[in-house]
């Protein structure tokens, strides 16, 4: 049912696609995500929910419509469907996601793998955290005021970074009332009081000679509120991919979207592994301007989305394990380690069928084959037999040239690696183990360049 949709949708898609343009994604920043909905599955009401910004959609309606959904698909399939969604008018899609006793929904403008990833995140912490508490006839108090900030953490907090570009809404000065202190309303006021343009962080931070971090931790409180619109422009070390159906808009010859030629090529080189920094470096800061703020409209649209956290921990350690590769060539020659990646697939076969993605190539370097989406646990059980493959080529390789040989390769290429895939973490001062919910951006690494002075 959900591929009909889909089907028809892309059709629908091609016939309107002189309407979106990159002005209406300029003209305001509302992000792609509209409302999000935590729903009981037995009484089906609604524990929490949040929305991004004012609009048509009614939680109570929302929740009649996903309860009502969910009966049928099960009647129709003969069992309950643990991911669906449901596409509305132009710019509008439902994401469901089913957990043992609640449903989780996200109305967005596009459906992105992002978008998916973060509501079976906040899914998973609220049964986490209420799971002695799903009999009861409400939840409230300081333990959702908690989950709401850790809903905002994923949503708002990870993704301000100083080139987030502000704008207040009309009706900012009444909802300043919904901060919890005062110090917090008077913080938000004298930002916005500043902001009589579109404008940076880095700039208003610059402009009030505040800490950036104190701003972008009120910023994103603010747009959490209400009282703030956002555009999420990219940080260097983000790696962007096109979210399904984007190529048909922004490759269409008659350039419905209105993207800049600059930008379009950046675009084009967006391959889900390849961090933003390196594709824009050979350009000036006018063409980084131009391309940095197509961008991020296109990721508030939801026409880009940033990869998961997950994928990039896969990521990491296929580098720790094409690295490992490329040393040890060089200290037994080719075809030994050719011999060893052999026995490591042998090893490895039965219990980890995910092995035969992982190919050598003529110049010993280990690649991982990343070809369409990846469900959650196909991400863990990928980082598995990578880390698997990486232990086992490690002791193959120690009964060769020695353990402690070994050892000090694999330190530094640890090192190195996470240096790569994770370097907010380590300006930030965290570790690569930490869990996802510890992330945190660093956003003194990115130069401003929508200083027009």
């Amino acid at each position: 049912m959900t591929k009909d949709l889909d089907r028809q949708s892309t059709s629908a898609q091609k016939d309107i696609l002189p309407q979106p343009t990159i002005y209406d994604i300029h003209a305001f920043h509302q992000s792609n995500e509209k409302l999000l909905l935590i729903l009981d599955r037995n009484s089906g009401l609604a524990p929490y929910s949040h929305e991004f910004h004012r609009s048509y959609l009614d939680p109570q309606i929302i929740s009649g419509f996903v309860s009502a959904m969910t009966s049928f698909l099960g009647f129709v399939t003969g069992e309950q469907q643990s991911s669906w969604k449901t596409v509305y008018g132009l710019d509008s899609v439902i994401l469901v996601e089913t957990g043992e006793w609640t449903f989780g929904v996200l109305a967005v403008s596009r459906e992105t793998n992002e978008a998916r990833h973060l509501l079976r995140r906040v899914l998973s912490e609220f049964e986490d955290c209420f799971e002695v508490l799903k009999n009861s006839n409400g939840i409230e108090g300081s333990a959702i005021r908690d989950f709401d900030k850790f809903a905002r953490k994923l949503f708002a907090d990870e993704r301000v970074t100083n080139r987030t570009i502000i704008m207040r809404r009309p009706e900012w000065r009444t909802l300043l009332t919904n901060f919890d202190l005062p110090s917090t309303t008077y913080t938000v006021s004298k930002i916005l009081l500043s902001n009589d343009k579109v404008q940076t962080v880095q700039e208003i931070a610059d402009f009030l000679s505040l800490k950036i971090d104190k701003v972008i931790e009120h910023v994103s409180e603010a747009f959490w509120k209400n009282v703030v619109d956002l555009k999420f422009v990219p940080a260097d070390y983000d790696i962007l991919t096109l979210s399904e159906g984007a190529s048909t808009y922004l490759f269409h010859n008659t350039n419905p979207l209105r993207v800049a030629d600059e930008s379009l090529k950046v675009i084009a080189q967006l391959d889900g592994r390849t961090q933003l920094s390196h594709l824009i470096k050979k350009k000036n800061s006018t063409q980084m301007k131009t391309i940095l703020e197509d961008l991020g409209g296109l990721i508030n649209r939801g026409f880009i989305q940033r990869i998961s956290e997950k994928l990039r921990l896969a990521l990491h350690n296929e580098c720790i394990l094409s690295a490992l590769f490329l040393k040890g060539s060089r200290i037994i020659g080719n075809r030994n380690m050719e011999l060893l990646f052999e026995k490591i697939h042998e090893i490895g076969q039965k219990e980890f069928p995910w092995i035969n993605k992982i190919i050598l190539t003529d110049q010993m370097e280990a690649h991982f084959i990343f070809e369409g989406g990846f469900s959650p646990s196909d991400l863990n059980e990928i980082v598995s037999i990578l880390e698997f493959s990486t232990r086992e080529l490690g002791n193959l390789l120690a009964t060769m040239c020695g353990r402690n040989v070994v050892d000090r390769l694999l330190d530094s290429i640890r090192s190195n690696c996470k240096e790569l895939w994770f370097p907010y973490r380590i300006h930030a001062g965290i570790d690569n183990k930490s869990s996802e919910s510890e992330r945190v951006q660093h956003p003194g690494i990115m130069p401003n360049l929508f200083d027009e002075r």
